[in-house]
């Protein structure tokens, strides 16, 4: 009888313990599921100072990003060198056709600059690209030049000072646009609120750009920094 009642106390007791085990690991499993949830919280951008406002910075480009709600609304600023490689207007065929090409290119790899959080399921619905200085080269700079070559000496002596304030004129324009940006606006559009990690992707669409200035806005609040072209961040 006593060796019947010691085998119940001592199964009451393994039972007790593993009731307290399963509580423990309970307890831990809700825990977790509680902190893998990604919460809303103000963005967060870490890095070192931002340049000055307005300022051209060779290698810098400027990124804001303005969150509502599934909407994300993009302003990218970029010297124009580190799209095209100068940022002079373009002064010939060739130099435009590599500017063109190059801004071909940006417009179509948008939607890689950013990596957003994967469950957001963010998409570019729009994207404009604008260069003012590739804009206002014109097609028939050259036409004019060869055409004021070959009438040199029909000109009498005023119209040949005349193409000589011209093209002071034009030297000072060059020096006026010698840092040229290229601005970019997008919008992207996400099946949810983007929360969470995110980061830059430069590298594949803007090569040349060394950091960026980066700053995130939300309706939690904002952040900023300069960062690294590949550099993380949280929305």
């Amino acid at each position: 009888m006593k060796a019947s009642t010691h085998r119940v106390s001592t199964q009451s007791i393994f039972d007790s313990r593993s009731f307290i085990a399963l509580l423990g690991a309970a307890t831990t499993c809700f825990a977790l599921a509680a902190c893998s949830e990604a919460e809303p919280a103000p963005p967060v951008v870490e890095g070192g100072a931002m340049g000055t406002a307005g300022a051209h910075e060779h290698g810098i480009a400027r990124l804001g990003l303005a969150v509502d709600g599934t909407r994300i609304t993009m302003n990218l600023q970029v010297p124009a060198e580190s799209v095209y490689g100068f940022e002079h207007a373009p002064q010939s065929d060739e130099e435009r056709q590599t500017a063109t090409s190059a801004l071909a290119a940006l417009r179509t790899g948008a939607s890689n600059l950013l990596v957003f959080p994967a469950d957001a399921g963010c998409t570019l619905e729009a994207s404009e690209v604008e260069a003012p200085d590739v804009e206002a080269s014109g097609d028939g700079d050259d036409h004019d030049e060869e055409h004021a070559h070959d009438d040199d000496h029909d000109h009498d002596h005023d119209e040949e000072h005349a193409d000589d304030e011209d093209h002071d004129h034009e030297q000072d324009d060059e020096e006026s646009h010698q840092h040229g940006e290229v601005t970019m606006s997008g919008t992207f559009t996400c099946a949810q609120a983007p929360v969470g990690a995110a980061s830059l992707a430069f590298g594949s669409v803007l090569p040349e750009v060394e950091q960026v200035d980066l700053t995130v806005v939300t309706g939690l609040g904002q952040a900023a920094a300069r960062v690294a072209p590949d550099a993380a961040f949280s929305f």
